[in-house]
């Protein structure tokens, strides 16, 4: 058994996307087999000109800008603390000590028009705004109230907010210390449009990163959609797949925010944005990122390597199915992704006990799903070394519907189905669908069963006997 690790960084937990003009001062705290990075837990993209003081824990896979650099870091630093030293840190040679961070040395910064300095080293530099909103758009709507921004982000989820529609915050906004619904659910409801905060704080929030994939005040900001502007003060509690202050996931432009947060330790955690695709500038983060390891529905996954290992008889697979049955070609499931780095940082197989007819998954052992958009994170993965692809369907019991009220004439009744994840692939959210009559699972704590179904990826021959997997799952 083994967790998904986790990448922490005090401004981005994962950046596959641009980052120029920044700065964070938080504090990190992580697991020992965290990714955390001063900046950037892990770098795909490209950074540019940024500036971090946040504090590291001296363990974990860490940095003093990035946990993890395979992108590219431009006239990019971290402030190193006096007790620290050059051996614990392979990017020290990116690391200046506070009095050292003058325009001298931050020669590439733009301190006339991007960068402010007020003479006291790393601590009295930080970034200008750089305005408010401009082009031509369809609408603009103002908001000016907590009644008004609830009705905003209710309009983003429904799907009734239009592109092209300017959001202009006109007054600082306290929730009081309420829960809220991030907007932009997922990725097929994220917001589009521009946000411009005007300067303006959102504030006295909480998010629940364990009933929405997507933790913050947005949880998804689509492509050639902005927020700028705005300031958020917030608290975002629990373990789930993104998670920052601003937005859980950036496929748009953010420009000129400020976060304040304390943040659990998501998959991908940030003081400002959980992952970034899209593009960040001139917005500065401060607060905690992260609170431990995470709690046991990440950390705990089922690991199975089948035919490699000796297991109990009910795991058990053979080479082929009895009838050596060929199925018509299986979809491939269209929201698979890549498995990264460490998604099989666990206990593999060595290379001598793996056949040709081996078959493995990883999943989650706990699922938190929101009745918002009945999305949860399963983390459905096929290793690499596995030999043999697999269909995953996740189904309720008559008993358990039951136990609701809710009767049944049906064993099981389907509520998502996957297409093919073959090796090297995986689905982290999934969204539970209708049950038979159209209604859909009450709040509740249910035991769904995960049907996986394995395939040889090139015949489609059904090539295992069928698992089932117990899948713990809270609906709230």
């Amino acid at each position: 058994m083994a967790g998904q690790v986790q990448r922490l960084g005090g401004f981005v937990g994962l950046n596959t996307g641009h980052i120029e003009d920044c700065c964070c001062r938080t504090r990190l705290r992580g697991g020992a087999q965290a990714v955390m990075g001063g900046f950037c837990g892990e770098n795909r993209g490209s950074l540019a000109r940024c500036l971090t003081q946040s504090r590291v824990p001296a363990k974990g896979r860490y940095g003093g800008l990035a946990g993890r650099q395979d992108g590219s870091a431009a006239d990019c630093y971290w402030i190193r603390a006096g007790s620290e030293k050059e051996p614990d840190w392979r990017d020290w040679a990116d690391s200046l000590r506070e009095d050292e961070a003058d325009r001298d040395r931050l020669s590439g910064f733009d301190f006339e028009h991007t960068w402010w300095d007020e003479g006291k080293g790393a601590s009295g530099i930080g970034v200008y705004s750089d305005g408010s909103a401009s082009g031509a758009f369809g609408r603009v709507v103002e908001i000016g109230s907590r009644e008004a921004l609830l009705e905003f982000a209710q309009s983003v989820n429904d799907g009734e907010a239009a592109p092209g529609t300017l959001y202009r915050l006109t007054a600082d906004i306290d929730l009081k210390g309420k829960s809220w619904t991030p907007v932009g659910l997922d990725l097929n409801s994220a917001f589009h449009g521009c946000f411009d905060g005007g300067g303006h704080k959102i504030q006295n929030f909480v998010v629940n990163a364990r009933k929405y994939p997507y933790a913050g005040l947005f949880g998804c900001v689509g492509a050639d959609s902005t927020v700028r502007g705005l300031k958020v003060d917030c608290v975002i509690e629990g373990h789930g797949s993104c998670a920052g202050p601003v937005c859980g996931m950036n496929s748009g432009e953010i420009a000129s925010c400020v976060a304040v947060a304390h943040t659990d330790g998501s998959r991908y955690t940030g003081g400002l944005v959980g992952q970034n695709a899209g593009t960040v500038r001139r917005c500065c983060a401060s607060g905690k990122v992260g609170g431990g390891a995470l709690i046991p529905w990440w950390a705990t996954a089922l690991l199975l390597l089948l035919l490699c290992f000796p297991l109990p008889v009910y795991f058990a697979v053979t080479a082929q199915a009895e009838a050596e049955e060929v199925f018509a070609p299986i979809i491939l499931d269209p929201n698979a992704k890549p498995l990264e780095p460490d998604d099989e940082d666990i206990a593999s197989p060595a290379p001598d006990e793996v056949t040709d007819t081996s078959a493995s998954f990883i999943m989650n052992a706990e699922m938190w799903v929101s009745t918002e958009n009945y999305a949860g994170s399963a983390g459905l993965r096929c290793p690499t070394w596995s030999t043999r692809g697999f269909v995953a369907t996740v189904r309720v019991t008559a008993d358990d519907l039951a136990r609701v009220g809710i009767s049944s004439d049906q064993e099981y009744q389907t509520l998502y189905q996957s297409g093919l994840i073959v090796p090297g692939y995986g689905v982290d959210v999934i969204t539970l669908g209708a049950l038979a009559d159209g209604s859909r699972l009450p709040p509740g704590e249910y035991e769904l069963s995960v049907l996986l179904e394995f395939y040889d990826v090139e015949t489609n021959e059904k090539s295992a006997v069928n698992t089932v997997i117990p899948l713990e799952t809270t609906v709230e």
